[in-house]
């Protein structure tokens, strides 16, 4: 698979993030005024598996090829933009279906779908990882991305039992969201993010792996810091706390010899004004990773991440603040994107958009801890969503003019 061929895929990935933004607008205008004909769950479910499937994975599907086809046969390599198209496949199914229906058969079914793309993904990228150098520094967080991504797939597994059999556990179904957005964001997305960065890092921080080591132990015992309702027993919650100020204590490490490397590793002649992308992401990271061991305080994390706006500003937080921006700088520093006016004003445009969306959720949060309502908190989020729906809209746009001028 050429490089040509992986460059068109990472640009439908900009597309996906098009259609995640024109949802979360379409949703917060509907919270705003009002959309009747259109069933907000729905649509809740809709965006979510599309940002997951179709921006995501799909980014760090491409990235992964990115790394791997290098050392393959052309004939070897053609597996991976058939992966990468099938799991396009079953995210725009998804959000199709999901809009449509919800959780029902064809959802359920396309669902699925992404399921056995990502076992297939795993199972191809393993197997053909013995042709990567000995100790590539992306090697061990790519393989282990991979497999925490197909274990996230028991969540929703049972998720769809429970719907179709109509046999619905409170607990159980509580449990088994949490646990597939644990090894989602904690582990697939981590994990495959950082495999990306690797080869990056590993020049200059030869200790990468003991990183690695670090939070591959601690991401099976952190997944109780999402179940700290269901009274664990009390060694449990001892491992999960000390797996949790481990995590953090890793992290802070990395961060620490990892920041000044950034202008080191970024190619001559990058400019300036991209390594803002990956500063934002780490410090979206560093307040995930601080957060996540602060809820290891029973009252706290019941207290805090009780008050939807502030589980939607940390998801967010994740999603956007961390994975999204890195992706647009990798995109950006790999010469994926063309470098126009357009685009530097959409990617900086959509960062703005990330910090607007986190301050007003998080103000919507403190303000409901004191019951205190905030004016027009609501119309404020319709405008984030739309200046993020914007700056996606920018930077596909570009893209494409940019490219027909070329021709």
């Amino acid at each position: 698979m050429g490089s040509f061929t992986l460059k068109s895929w990472f640009r439908v990935g900009l597309a996906s993030l098009i259609l995640v933004a024109f949802y979360g607008t379409v949703m917060r205008y509907k919270i705003a005024f009002s959309l009747p004909f259109l069933e907000q769950k729905n649509l809740l479910h809709a965006h979510s598996h599309f940002a997951f499937t179709g921006w995501i994975s799909h980014c760090l599907y491409c990235g992964l090829a990115l790394l791997i086809t290098p050392y393959l046969l052309n004939r070897q390599q053609k597996k991976y933009g058939m992966l990468i198209a099938l799991n396009m496949v079953s995210a725009v199914g998804m959000l199709v279906a999901f809009t449509l229906q919800g959780y029902k058969a064809v959802s359920i079914s396309f669902s699925t779908l992404s399921i056995f793309t990502a076992v297939a993904f795993a199972v191809c990228f393993i197997a053909d990882a013995r042709n990567l150098p000995a100790g590539h520094a992306a090697k061990p967080w790519a393989v282990t991305g991979l497999l925490l991504n197909v274990l996230s797939s028991a969540g929703p597994f049972s998720l769809a039992y429970m719907m179709a059999s109509k046999n619905i556990s409170a607990d159980f179904y509580l449990g088994s969201i949490y646990y597939y957005l644990h090894f989602q964001y904690n582990g697939w997305f981590f994990f495959g993010t950082m495999a990306l960065a690797a080869p990056y890092l590993k020049q200059q921080l030869p200790s990468l792996n003991t990183y690695y080591k670090a939070f591959a132990i601690t991401i099976i015992p952190t997944l109780f810091l999402s179940l700290l309702w269901a009274k664990l027993p009390s060694w449990l919650y001892v491992i999960t706390v000390v797996a949790a100020i481990a995590q953090l204590m890793a992290w802070a490490l990395l961060l620490i010899k990892g920041w000044k490397l950034i202008p080191q590793q970024l190619k001559t002649g990058t400019s300036n004004w991209i390594p803002i992308f990956f500063y934002t992401a780490l410090i979206a990271l560093t307040i995930k990773f601080i957060l996540q061991a602060a809820s290891a305080i029973p009252g706290l994390s019941q207290l805090v991440f009780g008050f939807r706006p502030i589980v939607i500003a940390y998801l967010h937080l994740v999603l956007l603040g961390a994975y999204s921006l890195f992706f647009i700088g990798l995109l950006l520093v790999n010469n994926f994107l063309h470098l126009t006016k357009t685009t530097r004003s959409g990617a900086l445009l959509f960062l703005s958009g990330v910090a607007l969306n986190e301050l007003l959720l998080a103000i919507q949060g403190l303000a409901a801890f004191v019951y205190l309502p905030v004016p027009y908190i609501n119309e404020l989020l319709l405008a984030a969503a739309a200046l993020l729906l914007i700056s996606a809209l920018m930077l596909t746009g570009a893209q494409l003019i940019k490219s027909r001028s070329l021709k």
